[in-house]
């Protein structure tokens, strides 16, 4: 029963502990494949002298001009975003897809970055204005079996379409870095667009990239930086008393170290690394308690053991080695255990936290070097009472059995117990506490309706070339339907960070008064389709020509920036962008544009009805099968040549949650993984000490105990040390649940019964635990316990 135990509490212990690090690893190494010294510059704002936001993007003439004017720099690379319907003909056969994937890219991307080309000469690619870099995947989707070089893909983008040349094919890339690219097109042709054509220091949407030499002092080369930023548009920084600044970013340090404006997908957490690193560790700890426990309490029946054979000869380097050897065997089929788990739950591992990690983790370093640590700290840890203390003992003492009670050795136990559930009652706190915080942003009102939204792209092949035609017509043809209840559309949906901003101010007021603001551009169907409270003023209208261009609406947090005392004092008022000045016709009511991570931002809206990327529905969630059947069908006959692509809009707004949702989930099984551990531990424990109080009991019985009082007894001091351990686990708990829920703009008060319902599901687990083998020991005949003994 021991060995089963401690093979079954190790070989679990290991294999979870072993996922743990193995998803840490992942996330740790992202873009570690790159070489040295790429950094991204990263662009910091300030205003009045304080820190107000940071971007990934910034202008696309720095570093073209910081690799020309300082040598520190060796190559550079920038990229734009080229999100954009892709269409390609064959033998009249249309294939198109929107891809969200695409970028525009300088010719030296290949050199700096590892990511292998398949096809193609990565010295020559995207030197071409209308060159395209594709990946495997795209090759395939579009391409089937034939040779993709050479081919003409079509890109339709609001920035700069036209047709592509394919002229290499990169291997699909690895999950763990933070550029995630389908098409790579040529930034010559960007470059070209009239609106770029001199706005090298004006435009911010470009994520720059430079590779250092080595020995670069990074301190000394951002003040460089800066120089060529005052150099270009210290003037009007000056001016406005709004400062930037450049950042270089280690790219290794971005996935888990920067959640800034404008990232290119979402990153990872370095603090829910830390957090699953501590749990690893927690587990593991569990685990090994257990097995040091349970091998200190055998340990102490072998007493006699190691007399006898000092007896016979055995010296003690051979007793050491001897039980070295058993400690070994034992670790060794639990690690057997643990790789056959390995391969068996490694699938269910990746869905759960919802990565790829490779499951080729036998030759990875980061495997090997955790199950050496493991292995050789505990053979030796769990082998060193027995190897060391018990074959120091002098054979006349050791035969007469002196050693076996030690005041020592008991606290040294009770130590364990209570360790192993602080630790798990840790984990169950921390359970709870993820699940409320994460339902209590879910359940917050937003301020607007996402529930029952259809969020459709938008086409960007039209028959007419006008769009305001063709989409009136598209919700003309949907309205018809008493299930679709309001269309409108919009530049960003909620749920989605908003690129677009700008400096804003009150006419009257001072450039050193101006503040960014967030812009959307929509629809007059925008706010009744979000269900969006109005303050004060009136809702835009395509009836008045006034409208267009030339007003805007704005958040209750924007009319706060600007310095109005009142949403009736800002109606009518003109606010300033750059030279031109917009009328405020409305104010409304703050509504949650992301997630409660996030706080509230001044928020512009713009009427412009035509060009918008997204087309929201709104249905009244009969038959949404039918619904969306209805909405395929219907744009697809009005836009033929584009690809479809819809989502539900609440299932997209909790997306934003995944990383919190994943992590709860994650905390929760290993925390239930724990309590199995740590209590079958403590079923191993009490089954042995309540064995060794059988005369006790038989005597206690035949003096009239009941079978209650001997429950009683046999269980308390377990109890008592469960008991302990919550106490311990509150200020501890405490600590790491306040350092969690620092991350969010919106968060829970910690409630104390989350602590005394996590003690009491403890107590319960360890009762019913400790119970089993007390009942047991209860309902013994004392009559054949005393002989027996």
């Amino acid at each position: 029963m021991y060995s089963i135990i401690n093979l079954l509490g190790l070989g679990l212990g290991v294999t979870a502990s072993l996922l743990l690090f193995q998803y840490a690893s992942f996330e740790l190494n992202y873009d570690n494949f790159h070489g040295e010294n790429v950094y991204r510059i990263r662009l910091d704002n300030y205003h009045g002298g304080s820190f107000e936001n940071s971007s990934a993007t910034s202008y696309y003439g720095e570093s073209p001009e910081l690799k020309e004017t300082y040598e520190e720099v060796r190559d550079y690379v920038r990229l734009h975003r080229a999100d954009g319907m892709i269409k390609y003909q064959k033998d009249g056969v249309i294939i198109s897809n929107f891809e969200r994937k695409g970028f525009y890219a300088d010719s030296g991307f290949f050199s700096m970055f590892s990511f292998p080309l398949v096809k193609g000469d990565k010295d020559k690619v995207l030197k071409n204005l209308n060159s395209v870099v594709i990946t495997e995947s795209v090759a395939k989707r579009y391409f089937g079996n034939e040779e993709p070089l050479g081919k003409v893909l079509t890109l339709t983008t609001e920035w700069q379409g036209g047709d592509y040349i394919v002229e290499g094919v990169v291997k699909d890339l690895p999950k763990n870095s933070h550029i995630q690219f389908d098409l790579l097109f040529s930034i010559e042709k960007l470059l070209t667009n009239a609106q770029f054509k001199h706005g090298a220091w004006y435009w911010t949407n470009f994520y720059n990239y430079v590779r250092l030499r080595p020995a670069t002092d990074i301190s000394q080369f951002q003040s460089k930086m800066d120089t060529i930023l005052y150099k270009h548009i210290g003037r009007e920084m000056l001016k406005s008393n709004n400062i930037q600044k450049f950042v270089l970013q280690p790219i290794r340090d971005i996935h888990l170290h920067s959640n800034i404006f404008s990232e290119m997908d979402v990153n990872g957490n370095a603090q829910l690394i830390s957090f699953i690193l501590i749990i690893a560790f927690l587990i593991i700890g569990i685990a090994w308690l257990n097995y040091l426990n349970l091998s200190t309490v055998k340990a102490m029946e072998r007493v006699k053991e190691v007399g006898i054979r000092k007896v016979m000869g055995s010296g003690k380097s051979q007793l050491i080695f001897q039980f070295l050897f058993e400690s070994l065997l034992l670790i060794l089929g639990a690690m057997g255990i643990a790789a056959i788990l390995l391969f068996i739950v490694k699938p269910y591992f990746n869905e759960l936290v919802g990565k790829d990690i490779s499951s080729d983790f036998f030759k990875q370093s980061s495997f090997w070097i955790p199950v050496t640590l493991i292995l050789v700290t505990g053979t030796f840890l769990s082998a060193l009472y027995p190897a060391f203390v018990l074959s120091s003992f002098q054979p006349i003492s050791a035969l007469k059995g002196k050693f076996v009670k030690s005041g020592a050795g008991e606290k040294f136990r009770k130590g364990m117990v209570v360790l192993q559930f602080t630790a798990s009652i840790l984990l169950i706190i921390g359970t709870l506490i993820i699940g409320k915080q994460i339902r209590f942003m879910q359940e917050q009102e937003l301020g607007i309706t996402i529930n029952n939204k259809l969020i459709i792209r938008a086409p960007k092949i039209l028959r007419s070339g006008s769009y305001s035609n063709e989409i009136q017509s598209f919700k003309d043809a949907l309205l018809q339907y008493p299930s679709i209840i309001k269309i409108a559309t919009s530049s960003e949906v909620p749920g989605k960070e908003i690129f677009w901003t700008n400096e804003f101010k009150r006419k009257e007021a001072s450039d050193y008064e101006k503040s960014i603001f967030s812009i959307v551009s929509v629809d007059d169907d925008y706010i009744p389709c979000y269900g969006i409270n109005l303050v004060v003023g009136r809702n835009f209208s395509k009836e008045r020509i006034s409208d267009y261009g030339n007003t805007v609406i704005i958040n209750e947090t924007a009319l706060k920036v600007l310095g109005y005392d009142s949403a009736e004092n800002a109606l009518n008022q003109e606010i300033q962008v750059g030279l031109d000045l917009k009328k405020v016709i409305g104010v409304i009511k703050d509504f949650q544009q992301e997630s409660f991570k996030k706080s509230k931002t001044p928020l512009i809206l713009y009427f412009i009805p035509w060009g918008n990327d997204y087309v929201s529905v709104s249905l009244n969630a009969t038959n949404v099968h039918t619904d969306v059947n209805i909405i395929t069908d219907t744009y697809k006959k009005m836009f033929p040549e584009n690809a479809i692509e819809f989502f539900f809009l609440d299932d997209f707004f909790n997306r934003q949650y995944q990383n919190e949702v994943q992590f709860g989930t994650i905390v929760k099984v290993f925390s239930l993984l724990s309590i199995f551990i740590a209590a079958i531990g403590l079923f191993g424990l009490s089954s042995f000490i309540i064995s060794k109080r059988t005369k006790e009991v038989g005597i206690r019985k035949v003096l009239g105990s009941s079978d209650m009082s001997i429950l009683y007894l046999l269980s308390k001091d377990f109890l008592i040390l469960v008991a302990i351990a919550f106490v311990l686990s509150i200020p501890i708990g405490t600590l790491l649940i306040n350092k969690w829920l620092e991350g969010f703009a919106k968060r829970i008060d910690i409630p104390f019964w989350i602590f005394l319902l996590s003690g009491a599901i403890a107590l319960l687990i360890a009762f019913f635990t400790v119970s089993f083998q007390a009942i047991k020991a209860s309902l013994a005949n004392p009559v054949k316990s005393i002989r027996t003994e």
